[in-house]
């Protein structure tokens, strides 16, 4: 069997130029070889929570978002609406009292009777009368304004909750369409031989690689490109890894196997 020759200038594990002239004088044999250590693998967990992450990148979901009210701003929303209605019940209120008083007044007059302490007993129920009105209008003013402001804090409540609950939906469908979109990949990754430890092919220069292939006679040659030993097989990988598949096919016009 043939055995390749290495250059001086040849690293045993590769291609590598240690800067020395290059003469045609054989150092050593070729001995067995041992493939580079390998870069550690990715599990097959952070591969497919890779895949999650970018699929759900592209399906994350526009979310909602509510502002709520709180009860104050409720409140001053609320009264602003509904405060001058009762206002005007309180201005039409006295309105009624101050009318009756001029009509006591004039009914006084017509019949002699002046400013009698009658009058002024009939005036003051009168004044007794719109105030206790007056305190009924406030009292249910209140309790409106209030019932108000708590259904629009409960319906603030409720929409915000909806909101958040949107969102939760659209997150987990994003997430079922992220995960489904993911395993296919990672279906795609284990077929392909994804996860294997892939060994690190050593590269150099092109000059190293011109140097080393006219070294070499054609039948030496002949091995290294058509890979009839682990040698040769190794060589013609660190060329094609040095140089490129168009490269390496320059080479081979360039440095034939045959005469």
């Amino acid at each position: 069997m043939n055995r390749i020759k290495i250059p001086r200038f040849q690293d045993p594990n590769g291609l590598h130029n240690s800067g020395a002239v290059l003469p045609n004088k054989i150092l050593a044999p070729y001995t067995p070889y041992s493939a580079p250590e390998s870069e550690p693998a990715i599990s097959d967990e952070d591969v497919l929570s890779g895949y999650v992450d970018e699929m759900y990148s592209r399906f994350a979901p526009q979310e909602v978002e509510y502002d709520a009210r709180d009860e104050e701003e409720i409140r001053i929303s609320v009264a602003a609406w509904l405060r001058p209605s009762y206002e005007q019940a309180i201005v039409n209120r006295q309105t009624q009292t101050r009318q009756n008083k001029a009509n006591l007044d004039a009914d006084a007059i017509a019949r002699g009777m002046g400013a009698s302490t009658y009058v002024t007993d009939v005036k003051n129920r009168q004044q007794n009368a719109e105030a206790g009105d007056i305190a009924a209008i406030e009292a249910d003013y209140g309790a409106t304004l209030s019932k108000y402001v708590l259904d629009g804090v409960d319906s603030e409540q409720d929409r915000s909750l909806e909101a958040q609950k949107f969102n939760a939906s659209a997150r987990q469908d994003a997430f079922d369409k992220a995960y489904s979109a993911a395993l296919a990949l990672f279906a795609q990754y284990k077929k392909s031989g994804g996860g294997a430890k892939k060994a690190k092919t050593p590269t150099t220069s092109k000059e190293s690689c011109e140097a080393f292939l006219a070294s070499l006679s054609g039948e030496e040659r002949r091995t290294v490109y058509e890979s009839t030993t682990a040698a040769g097989a190794r060589y013609r990988a660190e060329l094609i890894a040095s140089v490129g598949t168009l490269g390496y096919i320059q080479l081979v016009g360039k440095y034939p196997s045959k005469p």
